[in-house]
């Protein structure tokens, strides 16, 4: 009986949804985006805020915050992002800098201006960071 009531427990953890946020350094000129905006920045299409270049930071291919993120956000796919990326690469654009960490995310938005990342909207709460975007991951 132990089981079945523990299985239900991680069932309903596995099924709830998980709220993704797409934040920015505490004085981020901007105090929200829209997804078309956070698009752009990923994707390199837009650089800079107020003639200064943004740091855009991105998790490691295995993360499933990123899978969420490029799902909900860039509407593309893994494969899709290759390609688009070995295209982008020949234009003199480059992919969204790659942190392996919460910890390593939170210290790049606090020391460098300005900066964009995205964490699970639990973890952002204990942290000085202004939220832009608010998505669900299915």
């Amino acid at each position: 009986m132990k089981k079945l009531i523990l299985f239900f427990m991680l069932l309903s953890l596995l099924l709830t949804s998980q709220e993704l946020i797409v934040v920015g350094n505490n004085s981020f000129p901007l105090k929200s985006l829209s997804k078309e905006e956070i698009k752009a920045f990923y994707l390199s299409k837009h650089r800079f805020i107020e003639e200064e270049k943004v740091l855009v930071m991105n998790f490691e291919n295995s993360n499933d915050l990123r899978t969420c993120f490029e799902k909900n956000i860039l509407e593309k796919s893994k494969r899709s992002l290759e390609r688009y990326w070995r295209r982008a690469y020949y234009k003199g654009k480059r992919p969204p800098k790659v942190v392996k960490s919460n910890e390593m995310l939170f210290s790049y938005l606090e020391a460098v201006a300005p900066s964009l990342g995205y964490c699970d909207a639990n973890i952002s709460l204990e942290h000085n960071v202004t939220v832009l975007f608010r998505v669900s991951c299915d």
